[in-house]
């Protein structure tokens, strides 16, 4: 495949403030770039309109740089047909609700879970996951961490031999600390994966 075929948009940037761009690398697999105003369950939205367009991130970086402002990279699969073949993948699709997101359900087994807190940011959580990877598993642990409103502050994800280390920092609801209640709620949630 030519890597001309892999670029379906360059330096684009919504009304709402957000720039991205789709750019192909050395190994056959493409970078999304995105940067700007992501307003909070924007990975989760993300994750899931990307599992559901069956395209896999093998790794990513993000990280707030404002009250809303995020810097991400994220390094999709080589395959990922909706990129390859060009039908329109936009990842901002997944922030305005021109998707339809579906719940996924975790039925991974989590092989390592490590919590711990943090001061970076601030004060943070410190999450450590490990696992048999499939499509749709950042997604549903991004579903978990919303459901005990604790969002990213920073992360890293890779996919390796199919599976997956990824780590969080997460921070409470309005940039606070997380509580210790918010910690338990968490650690209950994960650990019944395990």
């Amino acid at each position: 495949m030519n890597k001309s075929e892999y670029y379906m948009r360059t330096n684009e940037t919504t009304s709402s403030g957000i720039s991205w761009e789709i750019v192909p690398n050395d190994h056959g697999t493409s970078i999304v770039k995105l940067s700007g105003n992501l307003k909070p369950g924007w990975l989760g939205q993300l994750s899931s309109y990307m599992s559901q367009e069956k395209i896999n991130i093998v790794k990513g970086t993000a990280c707030k740089c404002g009250l809303i402002c995020w810097d991400g990279l994220f390094e999709i699969e080589k395959g990922s047909r909706p990129i390859e073949n060009g039908t329109g993948f936009n990842p901002t699709k997944a922030f305005n609700g021109a998707s339809d997101q579906k719940v996924v359900e975790f039925s991974a087994k989590i092989s390592k879970l490590i919590m711990k807190r943090s001061k970076r940011h601030g004060g943070s959580i410190y999450v450590e996951i490990m696992g048999k990877d499939y499509i749709g598993f950042l997604s549903s642990i991004m579903n978990i961490f919303s459901f005990c409103s604790l969002f990213p502050t920073e992360l890293e994800v890779s996919t390796k031999d199919h599976h997956v280390f990824d780590q969080f920092w997460l921070k409470g609801i309005g940039f606070f600390v997380p509580t210790d209640e918010d910690v338990a709620l968490l650690y209950d949630r994960l650990s019944r994966y395990q």
